[in-house]
């Protein structure tokens, strides 16, 4: 399972305190992570805000094909997405699929 974050185009590990991601049904952990520190936190917002001016002259069509391929990709991972939010939030998987 990919536990790392995407700042500014990198996967980076949270460099702050330790959690333990649980499924509530069932009171067992799921993965352990790092949280991102404040500092982590301030480069992402730099970055986010820094890819504004660029994404936002993108033309629409443009974005709409991007979207749509992260659209794909989702979908191409639907299965192992749904049985991931099964675990995270409790419910059966028929109930998140």
């Amino acid at each position: 399972m990919h536990i790392k974050m995407l700042i500014n185009g990198e996967l980076v590990a949270g460099e702050g305190e330790r959690l333990a991601v649980m499924n509530p049904s069932l009171g067992t952990a799921l993965v352990d992570i790092a949280e991102a520190t404040p500092a982590q936190v301030d480069c992402a917002v730099q970055a986010a805000d820094a890819a504004f001016e660029s994404w936002s002259q993108t033309t629409p069509k443009h974005r709409s094909l991007l979207l749509l391929k992260l659209a794909d990709l989702i979908d191409s991972h639907a299965v192992e997405l749904a049985r991931l939010e099964s675990n995270n939030c409790g419910k059966p998987y028929a109930a998140v699929c």
